[in-house]
C-alpha cells in the first residue's frame, strides 16, 4: 500500500511540480516562434518590410536556437537541464524587450535572435528531464503531450493574440512576456524538483564529466542519417510555414483580410495539437507491439508531404481545410526525439536531442528566409503583396527536395536496423 501511495506522490510531484513549470515555458516559447505570423502585415506596414525582409527577420529565431543547439547538448548531459533552461530564458526575456522597443528592422532582428536563443533548451531540456523521470515506453505519449502544450502556445499567437491587440500596442505585448518568462525562469531555478536520483542518472547531477562516448555515438551511427534527414526537413517546412509564411499565404492566395488571419491560423495550431497527442498514443501503443519507431517516425514524414499539395496548387477555395490538413501531418518530424532516444544511451541523449534541433531549425531559418527570397520576386501590384506563382513555386522547390530526401530514407533504413547503440 505504501508503495502505491509512493507512486502516486510521485506521479503528483512530476505532473505539478515538472510538467506544469516547463509547459509553462514551452508554450511561451512556441506562442514566440509563430506570433510573426499573425502580426506580419503590421511589421510590414510599420517597418516597411518586402518578402525578403520579412522572412529573415522572423528566421532569425531559427538561426539564433540552431547555433545554440551545439553548446547546449553538453549542458543538459553534464547539468540539472532546469538550470540550464532557467539561465537560457534571461536571454529571451531581453529579446522581448529589444523586440518591443526596436525602432528599426535591425533591432527587430536583435530581438528575434536573443529569443531564439533564449528559448532554446525550452522543449530539449523538457525532453532531457523527462527522460530522467520516466520509463522508455512512457516518453512517447509524454512528449506528445507536451507538444501539443506548445501547439496551445502557437494557438495563442494567432486568433488570442489578435484580439489581445485590440486593447494593446505588440511593443506592450512583448514586454508583459518578457516579465512572464523572467517569473518563470525563477520558478525553473528554485523550485522544480530534480528527479529521483538513480544509478544511470547520475550524470546530470551538478558538475559530472561530459559522458565519454561524446557527439560521435550520435553523429557516426547510421540510423541517425537514417532518420534524421526525413523528419528535421519535414519539421522545417512546418516550422517556416506556421511560424510565418501560413499568414501571408491567406493574404496573398486566399484574399483574405489581415484582420481576418488570426483564426484560420488557429486551425492549423489546433490541427498539430491534435495530432502530437494522437501520433503519441498511437506510437507508444505500436512499440510495445514490437513496430520500429524510426520506421514509425519516417512514415509518418512522408506522408506530410500531402499537407503541403494545397499551397503547391494554390488551392484557396477553402482555407479551413488547407490549414487543417497541413496541421494535421506536419508535426511527424517530432517523433523522431521517442523514435531515437531508446537507441541512445543516457549519457549522450542531451547531445542527440540538441543535434537533432540543431537541424530543424537550422533547416528551418533556410526554409523561411528562401521561402521568402522566392515569393519575392512575383509582387503583386499593392506593396507588400505577392503573386501565388511564387509560393507555388517555393512549394515545388520544397517537395523536390522532400522526394529526394524520402528515396534516401527508404534506403538507409533497410541499411540501418533499429539496435542499441553500445555506449
Amino acid at each position: 500500500m505504501s508503495d502505491a501511495n509512493n507512486a502516486r506522490n510521485t506521479a503528483r510531484l512530476f505532473a505539478l511540480g515538472v510538467f506544469v513549470p516547463f509547459g509553462a515555458a514551452y508554450l511561451i516559447s512556441y506562442a514566440l516562434r509563430t506570433v510573426n505570423a499573425a502580426i506580419s502585415p503590421q511589421l510590414t506596414r510599420e517597418f516597411g518590410l518586402d518578402a525578403a525582409a520579412l522572412g529573415l527577420l522572423t528566421a532569425a529565431y531559427f538561426l539564433s536556437f540552431a547555433f545554440t543547439q551545439l553548446p547546449l547538448g553538453a549542458w543538459l548531459d553534464r547539468y540539472r537541464p532546469r538550470r540550464v533552461e532557467s539561465v537560457l530564458l534571461l536571454s529571451c526575456a531581453l529579446g522581448c524587450f529589444i523586440f518591443a522597443s526596436a525602432n528599426t528592422s535591425t533591432g527587430l532582428i536583435v530581438g528575434r535572435a536573443f529569443i531564439g536563443a533564449g528559448v532554446a533548451a525550452c522543449l530539449m531540456a523538457t525532453i532531457r528531464t523527462f527522460g530522467l523521470w520516466l520509463p522508455p515506453e512512457r516518453l512517447p505519449a509524454m512528449n506528445g503531450y507536451m507538444l501539443a502544450v506548445g501547439n496551445a502556445g502557437a494557438i495563442a499567437s494567432t486568433a488570442p493574440a489578435l484580439w489581445l491587440l485590440q486593447s494593446m500596442s505588440w511593443q506592450q505585448m512583448f514586454v508583459g512576456i518578457g516579465v512572464i518568462t523572467l517569473m518563470l525562469a525563477a520558478v525553473l531555478a528554485f523550485l522544480v524538483p530534480d528527479p529521483p536520483m538513480t544509478a544511470d542518472k547520475a550524470s546530470v547531477t551538478k558538475g559530472s564529466p561530459a559522458a565519454p562516448a561524446g557527439w560521435g555515438a550520435v553523429v557516426k551511427h547510421p540510423l541517425f542519417w537514417a532518420v534524421a534527414p526525413i523528419t528535421c526537413f519535414s519539421n522545417a517546412v512546418g516550422l517556416s510555414v506556421q511560424g510565418l509564411w501560413a499568414g501571408p499565404w491567406l493574404v496573398d492566395v486566399a484574399n483574405m483580410p489581415p484582420s481576418q488571419i488570426g483564426s484560420y491560423l488557429l486551425l492549423i495550431s489546433a490541427g498539430m495539437l491534435v495530432a502530437n497527442i494522437a501520433m503519441g498514443k498511437v506510437m507508444t501503443a505500436l512499440i510495445l507491439r514490437g513496430v520500429s519507431g524510426p520506421w514509425f517516425a519516417s512514415v509518418c514524414c512522408i506522408a506530410a508531404l500531402l499537407g503541403q499539395l494545397p499551397f503547391l496548387f494554390s488551392w484557396s477555395a477553402n482555407p479551413a481545410l488547407v490549414m487543417i490538413a497541413f496541421g494535421l501531418t506536419h508535426v511527424a518530424g517530432n517523433l523522431v526525439f521517442a523514435a531515437l532516444f531508446p537507441m541512445f544511451p543516457a549519457e549522450v541523449r542531451g547531445r542527440l536531442s540538441t543535434t537533432l534541433n540543431f537541424l530543424m531549425f537550422g533547416l528551418g531559418f533556410l526554409l523561411q528566409w528562401c521561402i521568402g527570397l522566392v515569393v519575392n520576386r512575383f509582387p503583386a501590384g499593392a506593396i507588400g503583396r505577392y503573386l501565388p506563382q511564387g509560393y507555388e513555386t517555393a512549394f515545388v522547390i520544397m517537395a523536390v527536395i522532400q522526394l529526394t530526401i524520402i528515396a534516401w530514407t527508404f534506403v538507409a533504413l533497410n541499411k540501418a536496423a533499429p539496435r542499441k547503440i553500445k555506449a
